[in-house]
């Protein structure tokens, strides 16, 4: 860290002028009412100027003179080019949305740092460093007699711990210990949010330079998608994006996440734990991580729009050109028409395989001889025709499936479709399936895993049992 550099960073650093700000009492005591007390995301135009109108008025009340501006003003001072404090762009509903950006979440992660805290866990956070040494030790410089013998060692240490158990003594966490794994939580849990907005903010820089590279593209499509794969493929292979990657399937295991649901929820029937956090701040962590990591797949989701749209209107130009072309040869063809030529391949073109069917050199209509049957009409064969089934037609509720989803939903933060099907089996066949996936492709709460099959159970009413296969399918509750 040199005296220049550091010079440079007080000078441009969007985290350090937000901390050096004259108003940063008022912007980061208002940034984290909204986004962290009250555990928004994303906010609209309209409900963060509200709150920003009501948190003005509670200042005034103590210190009238203080920030003379109106709500409006200073908002548009926290997105703007110079600040940079809030991310401000074009929701789904035409209304602008804000979002913190990783540099005023940074003032948060550094400002709690600094906060007095009655208990420190030192020991908990050396053990993980020694778990973590050891498996590094373990991966890398260890032979395999050695990793065996270092499993064997583990497994009699497991044995040993059963025995003290089976002895009925007391290897339980005291409160000590209980607070340190917590607290371990809390910080971790925390960091990762952070590392969310900086992985969000690098895919939003893959958007914005793709969007560069296709405003500014001149030659051939291949070029231009090749460069764009090529910036996707680098934040994908980069050690932070391998590691978001495998987190999301992780969370997006629906084992793994329904046994996180119920460990979250056994954390706060701990007496000590109710006691030492009464905000209950991880207990919807879940669903807090879901929220952020939706975020980055659907910033991702949006570079494939980006390169949809180059496509269709590369489509379309190249179609205007033929067009064009096509045009100036019916011009050029009326232009000869009084000069026609004379020589008999006056069509042909040196060097090129095009080959011209005139509408002359068709063949003229040839009528079908109509085939004669040599069967007689039985009198005495009579079919009979069940005209039943058309009398027991059904349709496909959705809003009795709907009303299915958010029942689940209402005990869950969020559900498979799976899981909705194992808890309201299809009675209707393959038409009550397809119900779901129109209702899930409309909801923009829903996440499709397409490469993740799985299989779903269909009955009909013959009591015939299908299987389909189908993308895996997460729905979650939204917003808050």
């Amino acid at each position: 860290m040199t005296y220049q550099y550091l010079k440079n960073l007080k000078t441009y650093n969007q985290t350090i002028k937000l901390l050096h700000s004259d108003n940063f009492a008022m912007m980061v005591g208002f940034f984290h009412f909204v986004f962290v007390q009250k555990r928004h995301v994303t906010l609209n135009h309209t409900t963060i100027l509200a709150y920003l109108e009501d948190y003005l008025y509670d200042i005034h009340q103590s210190d009238p003179n203080a920030y003379p501006k109106d709500a409006k003003a200073y908002l548009d001072d926290f997105v703007s080019d110079k600040n940079g404090y809030l991310k401000r762009y074009q929701g789904s509903e035409d209304e602008a949305m804000y979002e913190l950006t990783p540099h005023t979440q940074k003032v948060f992660e550094f400002l709690e740092s600094l906060q007095q805290r009655e208990f420190v866990g030192s020991r908990t956070k050396f053990n993980i460093i020694f778990e973590l040494l050891e498996e590094l030790e373990f991966e890398t410089h260890l032979d395999d007699a050695q990793r065996i013998a270092a499993l064997e060692a583990e497994k009699r240490a497991i044995d040993e711990r059963i025995a003290k158990i089976k002895a009925k003594e007391d290897l339980r966490f005291d409160s000590s210990r209980i607070k340190e794994h917590f607290m371990l939580i809390e910080e971790q849990s925390r960091k990762l949010k952070y590392d969310f907005a900086q992985i969000e903010y690098n895919f939003r820089e893959l958007n914005h330079k793709t969007m560069v590279s296709i405003a500014n593209a001149e030659g051939a499509k291949a070029g231009v998608l090749d460069s764009i794969f090529e910036s996707e493929e680098q934040i994908r292979q980069s050690d932070q994006g391998k590691s978001f990657f495998a987190f999301w399937q992780i969370l997006t295991d629906a084992q793994k996440n329904e046994k996180l649901s119920q460990m979250l929820e056994k954390l706060y029937a701990i007496d000590v734990i109710k006691e030492f956090d009464k905000h209950e701040s991880v207990k919807n962590l879940k669903h807090d991580l879901l929220l952020h990591a939706s975020k980055i797949t659907k910033v991702s989701s949006k570079l494939i729009e980006q390169l949809r749209r180059f496509i269709d209107n590369r489509v379309w130009i190249e179609n205007k050109k033929i067009l064009e072309l096509c045009k100036n040869i019916e011009k050029t063809a009326l232009e000869i028409k009084e000069d026609a030529p004379t020589k008999r391949d006056f069509y042909s073109m040196m060097g090129s395989g095009v080959k011209v069917d005139s509408v002359f050199e068709k063949g003229l209509y040839q009528p079908k001889e109509a085939t004669k049957f040599h069967q007689e009409i039985k009198q005495d064969d009579t079919t009979i025709v069940d005209l039943e089934s058309f009398y027991n037609l059904f349709y496909v509720d959705e809003a009795l499936l709907q009303n299915n989803i958010n029942t689940l939903l209402q005990l869950y933060p969020q559900v498979t479709l799976q899981k909705v099907v194992e808890q309201f089996p299809i009675t209707k066949g393959i038409s009550e399936l397809v119900g779901y996936l129109s209702l899930v492709q409309k909801s923009e709460d829903t996440i499709i895993e397409m490469d993740k099959k799985i299989k779903i159970k269909i009955d009909d009413a013959k009591e015939s049992a299908k299987w389909a296969l189908v993308p895996n399918i997460i729905i979650t509750r939204g917003e808050l």
